[in-house]
């Protein structure tokens, strides 16, 4: 007769059995719901805030002064080119005419271009972040979390003060390309720097006052 198993609970057929599997751990209370795409907020339902109606104006100023000194500098070339008839002796006959309509063009364009360009813009101030909209044919939606922001700045050309604006350049943690905000009234450009200030010292005593990820755990 063969020897029969020690144990009876152990069967030819009798399978192996899998240990169940090891849940992560997961804090108390943590809920990751799922988010209907119909329900995320959308940017443009925000109610946008327009730039300062000067701003327009102040853009087209500087078009203007440039424009001066571009056909200054045009002029001044052409005379030369009067007076040495063989520099251009090799070239076509219409390139003084093409230069000068080209020149005109890029003039009266950069004239017009801010009453095009300046209506497109706006920013929203919200409690956690700032948005700011641009862009004629291309347009974006930048968004500015004041949790994310190292520190702003606060500048203005002798022309923007002419007209009373200002341009708020905001500047994110860790060293990155800042963005400006440009075509801001002086007072709101200022109230604005404060409440961004005051959000980010809001945000970081909140940050400090939260206990560590691994506070209460020991190493042994």
């Amino acid at each position: 007769m063969g020897a029969e198993s020690s144990d009876p609970g152990l069967t030819e057929d009798s399978a192996p059995v899998e240990p169940d599997p090891v849940e992560p751990d997961v804090p108390a209370g943590f809920v990751n719901a799922e988010v209907p795409l119909d329900a995320l907020p959308g940017a443009e339902n925000v109610e946008w805030t327009p730039l300062h109606p000067r701003f327009a104006r102040r853009l087209q100023v500087g078009a203007l002064i440039r424009s001066i000194v571009f056909v200054g500098g045009g002029g001044a070339l052409h005379a030369v080119l009067v007076r040495n008839p063989d520099i251009l002796a090799e070239s076509p006959p219409w390139l003084p005419a093409f230069f000068w309509a080209v020149l005109g063009v890029f003039c009266v364009w950069s004239v017009v271009w801010p009453l095009i360009a300046v209506p497109r813009r706006g920013y929203v101030v919200r409690e956690k972040d700032l948005l700011y909209k641009s862009g004629v044919l291309w347009r974006s939606v930048q968004a500015f979390p004041f949790n994310r922001v190292q520190h702003t700045h606060l500048h203005s050309t002798p022309l923007d003060r002419r007209f009373d604006l200002a341009s708020l350049s905001v500047f994110p943690a860790g060293g990155g390309r800042g963005n400006r905000i440009r075509g801001l009234g002086r007072e709101t450009a200022e109230r604005l720097r404060v409440y961004i200030s005051d959000r980010m010292e809001s945000g970081a005593e909140t940050a400090g006052n939260e206990p560590s990820e691994g506070a209460g755990h020991s190493c042994q």
